[in-house]
């Protein structure tokens, strides 16, 4: 079973931008804290994952100077990806929209993370794209009250919940319903 944090690339897909780096840094450390995999869609400015660690790491301070990014590496935690791998289980879009037909509730949430299941975050202002939301089987809206967050407050929001319901949930009485 692997829970993967999947950053959906929706600014230049041929042009490195800071945001990008700064993005991917930022998300290393949560899917190291959290035991997620950590999945770049649609950076075609890299073709292998330890190039992009390398550039992560030049570029920043962030994570330890992306030594979150290489312990995951070394684990086989970080992919690029051109499209979500059957592996990597339920694609989930998460957003402070869902559609009624996709809304996950925390019931719902807690039956699926017993599998694998990827979690879509698009960076920018934007979102994700229309046909993510589309393709996505369930749609996760992290706060359940639409409020809508910058991204990387949403990273690690969704990640905390994530690991809260799968790892911490069962064996503490964590309300399946509602959190708070």
């Amino acid at each position: 079973m692997m829970i993967t944090l999947c950053l959906v690339n929706t600014y230049d897909k041929l042009k490195l931008h800071e945001i990008h780096l700064r993005s991917i840094a930022r998300a290393a450390p949560l899917c190291y804290a959290y035991n997620m995999h950590l999945a770049l869609l649609d950076f075609d400015f890299w073709e292998r994952e330890e190039e992009m660690i390398e550039a992560v790491r030049e570029y920043t301070t962030i994570g330890e100077h992306g030594e979150y990014a290489v312990k995951l590496l070394e684990k086989g935690w970080v992919h690029l990806v051109e499209k979500i791998p059957a592996h990597f289980g339920t694609v989930v879009a998460t957003t402070s929209k869902p559609s009624q037909q996709k809304r996950l509730d925390m019931e719902s949430l807690w039956k699926l993370l017993d599998s694998s299941a990827t979690f879509l975050i698009g960076l920018g202002r934007k979102g994700l794209p229309k046909e993510y939301l589309k393709s996505s089987k369930y749609h996760l809206d992290v706060t359940f009250s639409g409020v809508s967050l910058e991204t990387c407050s949403a990273m690690g929001a969704i990640s905390a919940l994530l690991w809260m319901v799968r790892d911490h949930g069962r064996h503490k009485n964590l309300p399946r319903t509602r959190l708070l």
